[in-house]
C-alpha cells in the first residue's frame, strides 16, 4: 500500500512538473515576452538614471545666476548675495570689465552691472530674467538705503542686519510626518505595490486565458486522459508563477540596483533591500491566493468572449486594496481599520509592504498576516479544485459557481 502511495505521489509530482515546464516554455521563452521584458527593464533603468541626473542637478551646489560687476559697482556684491538668498535663489558675483563681460553673456554670464551703484546699467544678452531683475533691484535699493543711513550718521551694517532678520516667524500645524507623506517613502511604496499589482493581474490573466484556451480547443480532454484535473491546474499555476516571479525579480532589480549604484535614496531611512524581499514574499502569497481563483473560476466559462466575467471581479478585488494601500495606509499606517484590513489575505499583499515602508507594522502583525494567508490557501485550493474539476469538461453555457460547488 505504501509503495502504491509513493508511486502515486511521484507520478503526481512528475505530471505537475511536466505541465509547469510546458507553461514556462510557452509563456516565458516567446519572442514577444522576452522583447517586452527587455524593453521594460531598459525603461526602468534609464528612468532611474534620468531621475538621478535631475536630482543631482538640483543639489549640485551651483549658483542659479552669475553676475559680473565692474569695479565701480563692486560694492553691490554683498547686497546681491543677500537679496538672492532672501528671494530663494543663489547669485555668484565676479568682477570684470565691460569688454571682458560682453562675450561671456552668450556663455556663462547672466548679466553685467556697470555705472553708478545707485542706478547701475544691467547688460544682458536678450531679455532680462525677471527673478534676476528682482534680485538686482532689491540689492540696489538696499545699497541706496544703507547709503542714506550712513549719511544720517547711522551704522549701515547694523541696519542691514536688522533689516535682514525682520519678518514673521512662520509656523505650520502640519506635522513632519504629514509633510513627508508624499516623499521618498511614498514613491518607493507606490512603485512596489504597482509592480505587485500588475504582476498579479498579468499572471492571473495568463492562467485564466490558458484554461479557457485549452477548454475551447478541446485540448484539455486529451490532457485529462493522462493526468488528473488537479495536476493540470497545479502545473499551470506553478509554471506561470515561475514566469511571473522571474519577471518581478528582473524588474525589481532593474529599479533597485541603479537606485543603489547612483545613491538616489541616500539620506533617506528606506530599507530598499528589505522592501524588495517583502514584495517578493507577498507576491508569492498573493499569487497563490489569486491564481487559484483565476484558474478555478475560469473553468466555469466556455468561450473567450466570456473571460471578462471572471477576470473583472477578481481584478476589482485587487484594485480595492491597491488604492486603499496607496491612500489610506500612507495617510495613517497605524489606524485600527488599516491594522484589521491588512490581516485579510486579499488585502495583505498590498497593504503590508506599504505599512512596512512607513514603519507602521510590527513583527507580530507581519507574522500573523502570513499565517492567516497560509491557513487560507488550503481552503482556496479546495474551492478552486472543486470548481475546476466540475467546470473544465463542462460545455455549452456558463456554469454557475453554486452548481460547481455542489457537484
Amino acid at each position: 500500500m505504501s509503495t502504491q502511495d509513493g508511486t502515486s505521489r511521484n507520478s503526481t509530482l512528475a505530471n505537475v512538473t511536466m505541465v509547469a515546464r510546458r507553461e514556462v516554455k510557452a509563456r516565458f521563452f516567446t519572442k514577444s515576452n522576452l522583447i517586452s521584458l527587455a524593453i521594460m527593464t531598459v525603461v526602468i533603468v534609464v528612468g532611474i538614471f534620468v531621475l538621478d541626473y535631475f536630482a543631482g542637478r538640483e543639489g549640485d551646489g551651483a549658483a542659479d545666476f552669475t553676475v559680473a560687476v565692474e569695479s565701480g559697482v563692486a560694492e553691490l556684491e554683498p547686497q546681491l548675495v543677500a537679496a538672492g538668498t532672501a528671494l530663494g535663489t543663489t547669485v555668484d558675483v565676479e568682477q570684470l570689465s565691460r569688454d571682458d563681460a560682453e562675450p561671456r553673456l552668450a556663455e556663462d554670464l547672466d548679466a553685467f552691472l556697470g555705472g553708478d551703484p545707485a542706478n547701475p546699467e544691467m547688460l544682458v544678452e536678450g531679455q532680462a530674467d525677471q527673478q534676476l531683475l528682482a534680485v538686482v533691484t532689491s540689492a540696489v535699493q538696499a545699497h541706496v538705503l544703507a547709503t542714506q543711513v550712513s549719511d544720517l550718521g547711522g551704522d549701515p551694517q547694523a541696519f542691514n542686519e536688522a533689516l535682514a532678520t525682520a519678518g514673521p516667524q512662520v509656523a505650520s500645524v502640519q506635522t513632519d510626518e504629514d509633510a513627508d507623506q508624499f516623499g521618498p517613502q511614498y514613491l518607493v511604496a507606490v512603485l512596489a505595490i504597482s509592480l505587485l499589482l500588475f504582476a498579479l493581474i498579468g499572471s492571473g490573466s495568463l492562467i485564466a486565458m490558458g484554461v479557457v484556451e485549452e477548454k475551447t480547443s478541446r485540448v484539455v480532454e486529451i490532457l485529462l486522459a493522462t493526468i488528473r484535473p488537479s495536476e493540470l491546474l497545479a502545473g499551470k499555476i506553478l509554471g506561470i508563477g515561475i514566469v511571473s516571479l522571474v519577471q518581478v525579480v528582473v524588474l525589481s532589480a532593474a529599479a533597485a540596483i541603479p537606485a543603489w549604484a547612483t545613491g538616489l535614496l541616500e539620506g533617506f531611512e528606506i530599507d530598499l533591500g528589505g522592501t524588495m524581499l517583502l514584495v517578493l514574499l507577498w507576491f508569492f502569497l498573493g499569487f497563490i491566493v489569486f491564481s487559484l481563483l483565476f484558474g478555478g473560476f475560469a473553468a466555469l466559462i466556455s468561450r473567450q468572449e466570456e473571460i471578462g466575467a471572471v477576470t473583472t471581479p477578481l481584478m476589482f478585488l485587487m484594485f480595492v486594496p491597491y488604492y486603499l494601500a496607496m491612500f489610506m495606509v500612507t495617510n495613517d499606517p497605524d489606524s485600527t481599520v488599516v491594522r484589521v484590513l491588512s490581516q485579510i489575505p486579499f488585502f495583505s499583499p498590498f497593504m503590508m509592504p506599504v505599512r512596512d515602508v512607513f514603519g507602521g507594522v510590527e513583527t507580530w502583525e507581519l507574522l500573523l498576516s502570513i499565517a492567516i494567508a497560509l491557513v487560507t490557501i488550503p481552503v482556496l485550493v479546495w474551492i478552486a479544485g472543486r470548481v475546476y474539476r466540475r467546470g473544465v469538461l463542462h460545455t455549452g453555457g456558463r456554469m454557475k459557481l453554486t452548481e460547481a460547488l455542489r457537484g
